[in-house]
């Protein structure tokens, strides 16, 4: 597991990614919720500042440790880019007037945010910019 949670200010967080080998559920890692009750991811950013050595896809999400982490992106390429640094939108919020926001993903308090490579994802290093909101009528 190779991720660092970089700085936590007040609904944002700043997540460093270095790629490893393993393509366990999570294994590029986990981080756990920051503020211990329910969080609403509205938007993230990915910025791919190094791609991997090998061709491997990266998927993002929130569950709890060891699930299935693509509800923010899910399979996307992550060898052979070029043009570098690239960033990539993991949110696709719907703003319609009395709609029930559908992107964000929730984030409860026992849940991590786990990345998950197909292959290999040694050589990556990126950073995971996310913006949230705390749940306001828990404590």
């Amino acid at each position: 597991m190779s991720v660092a949670l970089e700085t936590v200010n007040g609904g944002n967080l700043a997540i460093r990614i270095t790629g490893v080998a393993s393509t366990d559920a999570g294994a590029q890692g986990e981080v756990a919720n920051p503020e211990g009750v329910t969080l609403f991811i509205l938007r993230a950013t990915l910025i791919v500042n190094v791609t991997s050595t090998g061709s491997a896809n990266i998927s993002i999400g929130v569950a709890a440790t060891g699930g299935t982490f693509t509800d923010m992106i899910n399979a996307l390429a992550m060898g052979s880019l070029s043009s570098l640094p690239k960033a990539y939108n993991c949110h696709a919020m719907q703003n319609t007037t009395k709609t029930e926001i559908a992107a964000p993903a929730r984030w409860d308090a026992t849940d991590v945010l786990g990345i998950t490579g197909s292959a290999s994802l040694v050589g990556l290093d990126a950073d995971l910019l996310v913006e949230y909101v705390r749940c306001p009528n828990e404590a």
